[in-house]
């Protein structure tokens, strides 16, 4: 069968599960060594090797949490030269301007074939949503959506003005997106009117509510006023006694927050099963820039201090070649070699791995988890690499298998 096959690889550690874990052959950067089998699509067999060091490292096929396929690679027609927050919201209001169905439906159909060709095997979009938009947009996005099933789970976020939920389109939205798993978006980041804000945000979760949908919010990105977004979302949930998904990207203010009242938050957020998406490439490209001086202190999610709590916290991507962010190209390899470095991560740590294998699944409540064990899926990416240092390399040689067959 063309999509059973066997290979000699190193898988980090944490994303493995082995039943002889006692001649298990881990090296230094907490890499084992592992023969893998797969038949029929499925992983049938899983062996430690004693006596070799494999030349390749096998990773589960990526997970993104957060993405923007609407406005990817929009830069060249709408750059943003400024490069900070406000510059990206007037270009991408612009960018509204001109925008057709045509338009969005080619940059989400190129946005997932170069996922698909980078190893990834599911992706959140946020799709930009306004009043005077057509449902027709959706009908194809959900086609689009169909049509690369076999290949990749797709979910879409309507991501509106929180105002827009309070409409008869957001209630037709909404039972729209009940139907094919979509998900309510918004964005809360200051400064704003609490009490009218908390009025907003009340609506969207009772018509989330109403519609058993989930909820992702653009969040508390933003430099000012640390954790305001945050802490409204928190008292209008227990205020209304309601329990709902609720997905919270960004925070990168919370940075900003003493240590004791990060893990406070932590405790509340955890206590509200709220799960959050740290963004720094976004984050640290547009937020805190100065005219004239380069300032060395980078909004985002505090990662660390938010897993101690025990908040399930997610790295995503967000934006790709638009007026957001002009780099990137769909790649989980340069995530990770960007991101990694510059929050300190390492790894080889358990945690690390979590936040962009595992939790990930979890949010998106995919079937599998991501560990590679015995009767996974043979979704894998293997890299010519022996060490870390070979991962975030710019010269990677990668193949990626679906379901067990080699996608070229």
């Amino acid at each position: 069968m063309s999509n059973s096959g066997n290979a000699e690889v190193l898988i980090p550690r944490s994303l493995c599960l082995i039943e002889d874990f006692d001649n298990l052959n881990i090296d230094v950067e907490d890499l084992c060594s592992v023969s893998i089998t797969w038949d029929d699509g499925v992983v049938s067999e899983l062996k430690p090797l004693l006596h070799t060091k494999p030349k390749n490292i096998l990773f589960p096929r990526f997970v993104e949490t957060h993405s923007h396929f609407d406005k990817s690679f929009t830069w060249t027609d709408f750059p943003n030269l400024e490069s900070n927050y406000g510059g990206a919201l007037s270009v991408n209001l612009q960018e509204h301007q001109t925008r057709t169905k045509e338009m969005v439906l080619e940059r989400v159909e190129k946005s997932l074939k170069l996922a698909i060709q980078n190893g990834y095997r599911a992706i959140r979009s946020h799709i930009d949503t306004y009043k005077s938009q057509s449902i027709d947009i959706w009908i194809e996005l959900f086609k689009l959506q169909k049509r690369f099933s076999s290949e990749l789970t797709l979910q879409y976020v309507a991501l509106a003005p929180l105002e827009f939920w309070d409409t008869l389109n957001g209630e037709d939205l909404a039972k729209m997106l009940s139907t094919h798993g979509g998900i309510l978006g918004g964005v809360v980041v200051p400064p704003f009117n609490k009490k009218n804000t908390s009025k907003l945000l009340s609506k969207m979760l009772l018509l989330a509510d109403k519609y058993e949908l989930e909820i992702d919010l653009h969040i508390d990105e933003s430099i000012i006023e640390p954790g305001a977004g945050i802490k409204v979302l928190l008292e209008t949930i227990e205020n209304l006694k309601i329990n709902i998904p609720i997905t919270c990207s960004h925070l990168s203010s919370l940075i900003s927050l003493k240590d004791s009242e990060i893990l406070h938050l932590g405790k509340k957020i955890a206590e509200k099963n709220i799960k959050v998406i740290a963004l720094p490439l976004t984050n640290f490209w547009l937020l805190n820039r100065k005219n004239e001086t380069t300032s060395l202190k980078r909004p985002v999610a505090p990662i660390k201090q938010l897993q101690k709590t025990h908040v399930d916290v997610s790295i995503g991507s967000d934006n790709v070649q638009d007026p957001w962010y002009p780099f990137g190209n769909f790649d989980p390899f340069y995530v990770m070699s960007c991101s990694i470095p510059m929050l300190q991560l390492n790894p080889w740590d358990r945690m690390t791995l979590t936040s962009i294998f595992l939790a990930p699944s979890r949010l998106l409540n995919l079937k599998w988890d991501g560990l590679i064990k015995k009767g996974c899926p043979a979704d894998f990416v293997i890299l010519d690499a022996q060490k870390w240092a070979d991962v975030f390399s710019c010269n990677l040689k990668r193949k990626v298998f679906i379901k067990g067959d080699l996608h070229c």
